[in-house]
């Protein structure tokens, strides 16, 4: 059930605000309606998690962000609008506002063209990929930070050298 707390609207016309309580969730909804601001925010806060996510002006899912006590933590994933049908086009692991895990970025086809993987904001390694499946090699980029990776990306490499 959703129950209207407050809408407000800028001077200039282009911005609007709604803010309302959706059982435990706050959603706030930021309406950007000029030339050079065409995006819609929603953020949503639960468990002192928030979730921003980003549109076009058309609807079309641009991209998710997730922060706590406002620093990015958890999955970052940006879409491609051109195909509007969800593909992903990045996304990326937070820890503390640092990245942590892995970031993979995809061409217009959904092949892997990048993917890395950051301990603690620094980047460990890089891998590279005969297709989505299959990784030719893997190069250690801080040899130091490898035992800062998180667990799953360790035991990952572990498989690979």
């Amino acid at each position: 059930m959703k129950e209207k707390h407050k809408i407000t609207k800028y001077q200039s016309g282009n911005t609007k605000t709604e803010t309302y309580k959706d059982g435990d969730t706050s959603v706030t909804k930021h309406y950007y309606d000029a030339k050079d601001a065409y995006t819609k925010e929603i953020i949503s806060l639960k468990d002192d998690i928030t979730e921003i996510k980003h549109f076009t002006v058309k609807g079309v899912l641009a991209k998710l962000d997730h922060f706590v006590d406002g620093k990015r933590d958890g999955q970052e994933i940006k879409y491609m609008i051109a195909k509007a049908n969800s593909s992903v086009k990045s996304s990326k692991m937070y820890a503390d506002g640092k990245l942590h895990g892995e970031c993979i970025t995809y061409n217009q086809s959904d092949t892997i063209i990048k993917h890395e993987v950051f301990a603690l904001g620094k980047l460990v390694l890089k891998y590279i990929h005969i297709d989505n499946d299959n990784i030719k090699n893997v190069e250690i980029i801080d040899k130091d930070s490898v035992e800062n990776l998180p667990k799953i990306e360790y035991d990952k490499l572990q498989s690979y050298i």
